[in-house]
């Protein structure tokens, strides 16, 4: 069965999109809830931190290290929900954003990866290049670029 993006738009929705679309709301929401974590469990994250490179930097910049990562999953996490839900309605603004907001996850991920960060940090790395790779087909670009007086979707 093929998605509809509006009553009065006829133009299926690509399969490419509405993947993309989901990892990034997935992807997103992950980084949310990594982000309340962070702010939950501040003081045991600030021990563990404090153990691992306490000897490196004083506390006071190790909890400033903590706040900063859980802001910009905080931002990052909402920047990639946003952007996921209108990528559904063919906003070209949305595909750009998904793209910088992707591309910063990959950034932060891929050295949290090489640092030995873990698992999350290989899965968050592959679904933003999984993002990007599926919103740079030829496929996806026609449903972008149309013009936006022959979509109502597009306001």
């Amino acid at each position: 069965m093929v998605e509809r993006r509006h009553w009065t738009d006829p133009t299926p929705i690509p399969r490419e999109v509405r993947i993309a679309s989901a990892l990034s709301i997935a992807l997103g929401a992950v980084l949310l809830v990594n982000a309340l974590v962070a702010v939950l469990y501040r003081d045991d994250l600030r021990a563990a931190a404090q153990e691992d490179v306490g000897s490196m930097l004083p506390p006071e910049q190790v909890s400033t290290l903590l706040v900063v990562a859980a802001a910009l999953l905080l931002v990052l996490g909402g920047l990639l929900v946003l952007a996921g839900i209108h990528i559904r309605r063919g906003r070209q603004w949305a595909r750009v954003l998904d793209f910088v907001a992707a591309g910063f996850v990959i950034l932060f991920a891929g050295l949290g990866a090489l640092a030995g960060a873990g698992l999350l940090a290989v899965a968050l790395l592959g679904a933003s290049v999984g993002v990007v790779a599926l919103l740079m087909q030829a496929a996806v670009g026609d449903f972008f670029e149309r013009d936006s007086s022959t979509h109502p979707s597009r306001s």
